[in-house]
């Protein structure tokens, strides 16, 4: 992957990981209309979420856990600005994994 440097102006970073990573709970929520009313950009698709990581140390309005904070404080770690939860997409053993289904 190439440095934040050698990366075009305008082109930025996303983490694709498996909507595993949050709790069926998280995922019920980012279904329910409750999704309007989050502080942080979230556009659902059929199989999952591609949002917007808020700034390090921004609040942010989200009720289920923090599973959703790990996934961010991840995308920050990897210098992205979107993370794309699919259901489909990859496992990262660095974040914690809901085998709930």
């Amino acid at each position: 992957m190439p440095k934040a440097e050698s990366i075009p102006r305008g082109v930025r970073k996303f983490l694709d990981l498996s909507t595993g990573h949050l709790p069926v709970s998280d995922r019920v929520l980012m279904v329910s209309s409750a999704i309007e009313a989050l502080s942080f950009s979230a556009f659902a698709g059929p199989y999952g979420w591609f949002v917007h990581v808020p700034e390090d140390g921004a609040s942010i309005c989200w009720t289920g856990s923090g599973a959703l904070n790990a996934v961010f404080s991840r995308a920050r770690e990897l210098d992205c600005d979107y993370v794309l939860l699919d259901a489909d997409g990859p496992r990262d053993e660095a974040l914690p994994w809901f085998d709930e289904d």
